[in-house]
């Protein structure tokens, strides 16, 4: 595995989130600074990632794109400009703190009771089964497939 030699910068995945986005969307510079109710240059700083990650920005910058606010986030955070569009329209992020939002306001500071090792299943669960979805695999299918060809090579033969 080769690691570039300097580290992306935080902005730049920012600004490379939000260019994709609103280009998708089909709107210029000046269409969703006017949406965001900013300045071409301030939103101009903004996508180019010079400024500090500001909130309220990609907030206002969501709901002048119609995408989802988080998934602009987590595409900082997981260093994947594209995730911002490809969870724009299904709202995958949003839908993710929306649960742990409703997990805390269920068990408040007993949040810390989870374990780790429970949560790290829970989740990876949930990712396995959202992957499988798309990509179209059934792990109960493929597994009684092999079970059934294992059956089958092993019976013993009829004759004589």
């Amino acid at each position: 595995m080769s690691f570039p030699s300097e580290p992306v910068r935080d902005g730049q995945l920012l600004s490379a989130a939000l260019r994709e986005v609103r280009k998708a969307r089909g709107m210029s510079a000046r269409q969703t600074a006017a949406a965001m109710h900013m300045s071409v240059r301030t939103y101009q700083r903004f996508e180019a990632g010079v400024t500090r990650l500001n909130l309220d920005h990609i907030h206002r910058f969501a709901k002048a794109t119609s995408s989802d606010p988080y998934a602009i986030i987590h595409a900082v955070m997981i260093g994947s400009p594209r995730y911002a569009l490809s969870a724009a329209d299904n709202m995958l992020s949003t839908i993710l703190i929306i649960g742990m939002q409703k997990l805390e306001q269920a068990l408040g500071e007993r949040v810390a009771e989870l374990d780790t090792r429970s949560l790290v299943s829970a989740v990876s669960a949930l990712f396995e089964s959202l992957r499988d979805q798309v990509l179209g695999e059934d792990p109960q299918r493929d597994w009684l497939g092999a079970g059934l060809d294992d059956l089958a090579a092993r019976r013993p033969r009829p004759g004589r």
